[in-house]
């Protein structure tokens, strides 16, 4: 009776298992890159004017939220925060301009105070950013 061996195979590298890896590695960061372009928004729903006139962009905008919470630039910021900030901004440039963004329903103390803020801060050139009316 003569036994046959059977010949060994080499080591193989099966591919298959890393290109489906690396498939699902590339479409996690493209999903998930794609929703990081905007990390900051605030969502604030800018009353419409027919009068509004496009101005230069702004080095300070203010952002007032419906509740009354103020954000400078994206950032949450307390009424000191904002004075403090818009006295850096002055002082390296004395003309900058400050875009005052409230929500449409927003109670107008809240605009007042983010006004007075940066009025006590030194700034003097403030717009009051609205949505042109269609």
């Amino acid at each position: 009776m003569a036994i046959q061996r059977q010949r060994r195979r080499g080591p193989a590298v099966n591919i298959v298992p890393l290109i489906d890896v690396m498939f699902f590695l590339v479409l996690f960061f493209v999903v998930f890159t794609t929703f990081r372009t905007d990390p900051v928004g605030i969502r604030v729903d800018l009353p419409r004017a027919a009068t509004g006139a496009v101005t230069e962009q702004s080095e300070l905008r203010i952002t007032v939220t419906q509740q009354g919470a103020m954000f400078i630039n994206g950032q949450a910021a307390s009424v000191e925060q904002v004075r403090a900030r818009v006295q850096e901004a002055v002082a390296r440039r004395p003309d900058t301009l400050i875009i005052v963004s409230a929500d449409r329903r927003v109670s107008y103390d809240y605009v007042v105070r983010a006004m007075d803020a940066a009025r006590q801060g030194g700034g003097y050139r403030i717009a009051l950013s609205v949505e042109p009316q269609q």
